[in-house]
């Protein structure tokens, strides 16, 4: 079933889980803050499958009670009383194996890696560009470079992963390292404190 959560940080966010037991089989953190949302998914299930446990659990009519069984030989001997036990009512069905969250393919890590190396590729152009036109050359400007990374990674994986965000912090490394290399001819300097930046900024976006 696709279980809808609301983070006390105001995100929301949903997967595909099969409960055991009513509870949910595996721990779920909320993507942008990380904390521990399994409690509010327990609660979020709970409500769901209230309606649904009471009408298992409701006995059809005649199926429970006392039945006299009378002897064909005497109509008159005194009448035997069973009652069905309880072990002949219905049982719930087996519960299917557990999918992990985001098995719909809601979330795609493909489209996650593409839209941060399209990111990657708009800072670095936007970064190179502007040192074409205007001969400025500011080596923070990698961080630009790191955020577009992490949003074009969020935005195609329609949510936000830490591995994700740690592929993403790899390429916006990779673009930044790129382009102050066309820029200076080398990579020293202040130019470390701005790939780190870059890749900082792409993680906390993506994650």
């Amino acid at each position: 079933m696709e279980l809808k959560v609301l983070c006390d940080c105001g995100q929301k966010f949903k997967f595909d889980v099969e409960p055991v037991q009513g509870r949910m089989p595996f721990k779920v953190n909320c993507p942008s803050c990380q904390v521990d949302a399994t409690p509010k998914a327990d609660l979020a299930l709970a409500e769901i499958l209230a309606p649904a446990a009471a009408a298992q659990v409701a006995v059809a009519p005649g199926s429970v009670g006392l039945r006299i069984h009378r002897s064909e030989s005497a109509a008159a001997a005194p009448p035997i009383i069973s009652a069905v036990p309880a072990a002949a009512m219905p049982t719930p069905p087996a519960l299917p194996a557990v999918k992990p969250a985001g098995a719909s393919g809601e979330f795609n890590l493909g489209l996650g890696i593409l839209g941060a190396v399209l990111g990657a590729g708009v800072g670095a152009g936007l970064m190179y560009g502007f040192f074409l036109l205007a001969n400025f050359r500011f080596p923070l400007m990698g961080t630009c470079v790191g955020a577009l990374t992490g949003l074009g990674a969020r935005i195609l994986f329609k949510g936000t992963d830490s591995t994700l965000g740690v592929i993403s912090a790899a390429i916006a490394v990779l673009a930044t390292c790129g382009v102050l290399y066309l820029m200076y001819g080398d990579l020293g300097g202040l130019f470390i404190i701005s790939i780190g930046v870059s890749g900082y900024f792409a993680y906390r976006v993506a994650s």
